[in-house]
């Protein structure tokens, strides 16, 4: 059986290396596009069986660029690519719908092996990823050698600052009081060690805690 992919890599090489390595098995045929945008006007006029999203992209990252697809989609499969830990943000990709996760540092063997399981419905995920996971909460090393740890509450918190979000607009999102959203805000500024928005979003981004649009 023969099965149609989308793949999207803002780093073209490594693009196009894999829709070649994909290709090679004579079983998939890959399309491969350098941003979300693009990736978005793909889908409108062609039906996939699978989607390889890079999570660090720069206008939309792999976490956008799968809510978007969803959206439209509802049961698209979407497999992000990444040569980063993505522990912080595994709970909200897996609310958003995401079926796995692969490593760039995967061998070819098990990059194609871990897309024959997402395309036959099984989820994929790095051992060495499951081994340092934690879902009730990430847990980081600052700079001062003590443990940070956000809740995903907070970690969504910190997200919707990095975005330019306003107290209101974000408790709007979570569904809670703009009261509880500063309550959340001192907390992940305590846990952080910053007073300001702009320094709690250095931080997180300096912790690994927030996606990067700069790779």
């Amino acid at each position: 059986m023969a099965y149609q992919i989308l793949l999207v890599d803002d780093h073209k090489i490594v693009g196009e290396g894999t829709k070649r390595l994909l290709e090679e098995t004579g079983d998939l045929t890959v399309d491969y596009v350098s941003s979300g945008v693009a990736a978005l006007e793909k889908m409108m006029v062609c039906d996939y069986d699978l989607f390889i999203v890079d999570l660090h992209m720069p206008v939309m990252n792999g976490i956008e660029l799968t809510q978007c697809i969803k959206s439209e989609q509802s049961n698209a499969r979407i497999l992000i690519y990444t040569g980063y830990d993505t522990t912080a943000y595994f709970n909200k990709l897996v609310q958003l719908g995401a079926v796995g996760f692969i490593s760039k540092n995967f061998s070819n063997d098990q990059l194609i092996y871990a897309v024959m399981c997402a395309l036959n419905d099984l989820a994929v995920i790095p051992q060495e990823w499951l081994d340092t996971l934690k879902r009730d909460g990430q847990k980081v090393m600052a700079g001062s050698g003590g443990r940070v740890s956000l809740t995903e509450v907070e970690h969504e918190v910190l997200h919707y600052v990095e975005k330019g979000f306003s107290n209101d607009e974000i408790a709007e999102e979570i569904h809670v009081s703009k009261r509880t959203v500063e309550r959340y805000l001192t907390k992940i500024f305590q846990k952080l060690h910053v007073t300001s928005r702009a320094d709690a979003i250095a931080e997180g981004k300096r912790l690994g805690i927030l996606v990067k649009l700069d790779f």
